[in-house]
């Protein structure tokens, strides 16, 4: 097993801060890898040999040690793992005054064990997940064969699902933790959350009957209030089955959006925003140079055009926000007129510059 080095040394140096007696732990070849007397380790122990032999504990005297090679009076038990003896504990003393330590220290490093292969196991899942994830999220049609690979993951890919980011600010050392929360708090059985990147995960949300739009978004809501108040989430919109593709762009879609805003966006709800977004940012600048750039070179104008657009066009509602008389903000917009050559008074002004203010964010 190749964790057990790692766990024999980590038996042998907690078993020695708190008994006097020597421990050794030794692997299938009958070697010692751990020891409390650190010049037995590599030696091979003919009493273990013995254990791996008859898979019984083992009582050593005297008389027995002086005839074995490598070994001391004690006892030597051993270390079972699904039904089969992995390695051996042993203990010097008498035999019958230190029996009780060495099975204590034998059941301890049998839990561990058991402890660190489900743990192992865990992580291996996770990473499969995540693998077939990331091949998921590109394919645009599937096979037998990849539909089963992702059953024997445990995924119901027959049931329809959404994709679903949430991007937090969160320590490396914090992932793990909120990774757990994520699963116990919104995760069902027909789910599926993934690691995606750091801050990163991906939920694959099912929209199986008696999917509530309204009572998903509560329970985002409430996991950022009570967990991660920072956290952007995004939303796809297209529920499919054994295909996410396009849901999975829909939610990176609503991420971005999520991300400048804050906040939980659904991309069903995202109207101008979804617009913006498949703007280059070469056409964005270009735009902007063409409409509200040049209001940054006068004071005051920027700021009065974003207030009247901000208070749906009401000048007394804009003027009070401004703290100015309202024909001081009629001169400014004529002001605004006459820098870009667009009049924030017509319909088609009132587009150009409200398209312009979002780019602009």
């Amino acid at each position: 097993m190749l964790l057990f080095p790692k766990i024999a040394g980590k038996i042998v140096n907690e078993v020695q801060s708190v008994m006097d007696e020597d421990i050794i732990v030794v692997d299938e070849n009958g070697v010692i890898m751990a020891s409390t007397q650190k010049d037995r380790i590599g030696n091979f122990h003919m009493g273990a040999q013995k254990v791996f032999q008859t898979n019984k504990k083992l009582y050593i005297d005297e008389e027995m040690a002086a005839q074995m090679e490598g070994v001391r009076m004690g006892i030597n038990m051993p270390i079972r793992f699904e039904g089969r003896t992995i390695g051996v504990i042993g203990v010097t003393g008498n035999p019958k005054e230190v029996e009780h330590y060495a099975e204590l220290i034998r059941r301890l490093t049998e839990l561990i064990i058991q402890e660190t292969v489900h743990a192992e196991q865990a992580q291996s899942k996770t990473r499969g997940l995540e693998a077939y994830f990331y091949e998921w999220a590109t394919v645009k049609a599937y096979d037998q064969h990849f539909v089963e690979r992702g059953l024997m993951l445990g995924i119901p890919m027959q049931v329809p699902h959404i994709c679903c980011f949430l991007k937090m600010a969160v320590p490396p050392s914090g992932e793990t933790e909120i990774f757990e929360r994520l699963q116990s708090y919104i995760e069902t059985d027909r789910d599926m959350i993934v690691h995606w990147g750091p801050g990163l995960f991906l939920l694959l949300k099912s929209v199986e009957a008696p999917f509530s739009k309204e009572r998903f978004y509560g329970q985002l809501e409430d996991f950022k209030r009570r967990f991660a108040p920072n956290c952007a989430v995004g939303v796809g919109k297209t529920a499919d089955t054994y295909v996410i593709r396009q849901s999975f762009k829909e939610a990176q879609k609503a991420l971005k959006v999520a991300g400048k805003k804050g906040g939980i966006v659904f991309y069903e709800d995202l109207l101008l925003d979804l617009l913006i977004e498949e703007v280059s940012e070469e056409a964005r600048q270009e735009y902007l140079q063409k409409t509200i750039a040049k209001l940054q070179e006068h004071a005051g104008l920027a700021e009065t055009l974003q207030a009247y657009l901000a208070n749906n066009l009401s000048l007394k509602e804009t003027a009070a926000q401004l703290h100015v008389h309202i024909n001081t903000l009629h001169y400014r917009l004529k002001q605004i007129t006459e820098v870009t050559g667009i009049d924030p008074k017509t319909a088609e002004g009132i587009a150009l510059f409200y398209l312009a203010v979002h780019l602009a964010e």
